[in-house]
């Protein structure tokens, strides 16, 4: 009986738990209601707009790094397309300063510039173009001509001479180059140095070398030579 009483009261004791008010408000009807709303994070799309920061300074500092390498390289290869050029017409010239005035012929030194325009190891893209200007030969003591180097980074007009003069028993040479124009400098006449990079300078053709009288040691007559003083 006492079993029975406890089972019962046990039983008794199991309903009212299960029927308290509270528990219907607080317990398994309070997960059939609706649930308060949770509080939201805030969105932390920093990281996202930094990245994207960081991203398009590396793009934007690699195209500037590339940009400069090109333009260096470019730089790099016309120093070397007209000191080229000039080495070799100084040498064609000097060739010739020898012979008579003539036996001498000026149209060694076209071939010369179309041969450095062909030649791959100054023109290996293709886009070099050397070509021949005013000059002479026939002067017996200088010869001088002008010639063009033009690329896709720069065009330049130089004028080359060498002299040879005889005098009082002895000889005495001159030889050199200058600038006339170039799209490196301003429009015009050149009257400043042209920077090819490198420790590498041109100087200006000097006036006074377009100036009436023979051609001596101590300077060229350019004017001799047709060789123009401005752009024509």
């Amino acid at each position: 009986m006492a079993g029975a009483t406890l089972a019962g009261r046990g039983w008794g004791v199991g309903s009212e738990i299960a029927d308290r008010p509270g528990d219907v408000e607080h317990g398994r009807a309070g997960f059939r209601g609706t649930r308060p709303p949770a509080a939201t994070r805030p969105r932390r799309s920093w990281w996202l707009v930094t990245a994207l920061a960081v991203c398009i300074a590396l793009v934007l500092g690699a195209a500037a790094e590339h940009a400069i390498d090109q333009r260096s390289a470019a730089r790099g290869l016309y120093r070397t397309q007209v000191l080229t050029t000039v080495s070799r017409f100084i040498d064609e010239e000097q060739s010739q300063i020898a012979l008579p005035a003539a036996r001498r012929s000026a149209s060694a030194f076209g071939d010369l510039a179309n041969s450095v325009s062909a030649d791959t190891g100054v023109n290996g893209s293709g886009t070099l173009q050397v070509s021949l200007g005013a000059g002479s030969a026939a002067q017996p003591a200088q010869i001088a001509f002008s010639a063009t180097v033009a690329s896709p980074y720069a065009s330049t007009t130089l004028a080359v001479w060498y002299l040879r003069v005889t005098s009082h028993g002895g000889t005495a040479e001159n030889v050199g180059v200058c600038v006339l124009w170039s799209t490196l400098l301003r429009p015009g006449r050149a009257t400043s140095a042209l920077n090819l990079g490198g420790g590498e300078q041109l100087q200006p053709c000097s006036p006074a070398w377009w100036l009436p009288g023979p051609a001596n040691a101590s300077q060229p007559r350019l004017g001799l030579a047709g060789i123009p003083q401005s752009p024509r």
